[in-house]
Order: C-alpha cells, then structure tokens, then sequence
C-alpha cells in the first residue's frame, strides 16, 4: 500500500500540472481571425484588394523574419507554436479555365509586381473561403482558410505569363 500511494500522487500531480502539448495556435492565427474579420467588414472591392495584397506582403515579411523550423516534432523549443506557412491564409488567382496560380511570395518573389497590379478593375470576383467551409485544398488544411480572386483581364494575364515565364526559368 505504501508504494502504490506515492505512485498515485506522483501520476495525479503529474497529470494535474503537465504541460499542455496538445494542438494549439501559433502566433499567426490570432491574426488571421482579425484580418478575416477586416476582410468580411470591408465594403468596397478597392479596400479588399488592398487589405489581400497587404496580407501577401506581411505574410512574405514574416516568414523572413521568423522562418519555420525544420523538425515540428522538436520538443526543445519551448513557449509558442511554431508558424508554418500552412497556418497562413492561402491566397489564389484563377485567371482562365482550369487555371491558377498560388499568390506565395516566400516561395516565388516574382510574384510581387503582380501582386502589387491588383486593383478593382482587374479583379472580377473576390471569395472567402474560411476555414475550408467548401474544402477546395484537400484533406490535409482543414484549418486553413482561403482568398480566390477571379480575372479575366487581358493586361492582367499577361503580366502572370510574364511571371510564369520568370519562375520557370529561375
């Protein structure tokens, strides 16, 4: 009795006061929920693409700053969650049938000139997808949300196959 009473406590107190390592939020997501809640205020489609390409710019910005870590299961990091590109929002462009490009300047900095071409004229259509509502990205995001903006403009189209072009030789 008296060795099993010691492992009680020691199990109890254990469990009591464990560290949480269960999933949780990394620092973007706080943010996310506030720009989305921007995004879904806002009125005009001038003010939506300027709140979009501000939001692909921060993202590119704070990825430089505070890269993602190699190994997620590393348990020596201690305090928040990491972030990870996937817990930003994803943002897309549909230009044409069957069609798109994934607006990630991390990943394609040549994206940026037309990123910063966006204006009310030369996006058709604007949608939110949050949080996967409509599961466009697979099984894999279930908590990532989603910008899909839609153009059929001319000078638009080529400016992203100039960009293709870049990326491809790059």
């Amino acid at each position: 009795m008296y060795k099993i009473t010691p492992a009680l406590l020691f199990l109890f107190f254990g469990i009591s006061f464990g560290q949480h390592i269960g999933p949780g939020e990394c620092n973007l997501q706080p943010d996310n929920k506030a720009w989305i809640w921007d995004f879904k205020e806002a009125n005009t489609k001038e003010s939506k693409i300027e709140l979009i390409t501000n939001k692909i710019i921060n993202y590119t910005d704070y990825f430089y700053e505070n890269p993602p870590l190699e190994n997620l299961d590393d348990r020596s990091t201690f305090g928040e969650i990491p972030c990870t590109p996937k817990c930003a929002i994803r943002f897309v462009l549909i230009y044409g049938k069957n069609k798109g490009l994934v607006l990630n300047l991390h990943k394609n900095p040549e994206l940026e000139d037309l990123v910063n071409e966006f204006n009310a004229d030369n996006i058709d259509k604007i949608e939110l997808n949050e949080h996967n509502k409509r599961d466009i990205y697979g099984h894999a995001s279930r908590k990532r949300s989603g910008v899909v903006l839609h153009t059929d403009n001319k000078f638009l189209k080529k400016q992203i196959k100039r960009a293709l072009k870049t990326m491809a030789k790059s």
